[in-house]
């Protein structure tokens, strides 16, 4: 049975979602030298720890840990407005194109509007990122702008 949960940031949580990131994202991620593969674990752990402390969201199926998102809260350089955004967003492939991705991106939205801030969420590959660009419009999340990459 599937189901959705705000992850604390105790230690057996937060070693969860490294350990998930770190075995199931990384090797997928390819960006060239802005790759996963370049990992720096201590410079990550930090990364998920900050997230933690505004909001991580898993999905896991009969305990299984199978999707996640992490929000932090930010500002555009131009302005003291803040709005939340996605550290990462990942569901293992074999969990895609089964409504794991929505119910993250659900639990984000709720979030957002329960802080009343607006949820940025990005896009950061480069495999079949249009497609998966519509997936984030069929959700609910309007396109603003986009990433563009050259030496990648």
């Amino acid at each position: 049975m599937r189901r959705i949960r705000k992850l604390t940031d105790g230690e057996k949580d937060f070693k969860n979602v490294v350990d998930f990131v770190v075995q199931n994202f990384v090797p997928e991620h390819d960006m060239g030298v802005l790759s996963a593969s370049n990992l720096n674990l201590e410079k990550g752990m930090k990364w998920v720890l900050f997230n933690i402390r505004e909001a991580v969201f898993v999905v896991e199926d009969d305990g299984k840990l199978i999707g996640t998102i992490g929000l932090n809260k930010t500002s555009p350089w131009y302005s003291d407005a803040e709005y939340l955004t996605d550290g990462w967003f990942y569901v293992l492939p074999e969990y895609r194109k089964k409504g794991v991705a929505g119910i993250l991106i659900e639990a984000a939205k709720d979030y957002a509007k329960e802080k009343s801030l607006p949820l940025v969420v990005g896009v950061f590959s480069k495999e079949n990122a249009l497609g998966k660009a519509g997936i984030m419009n069929k959700l609910g999340l309007i396109t603003v702008g986009g990433l563009f990459a050259t030496g990648v």
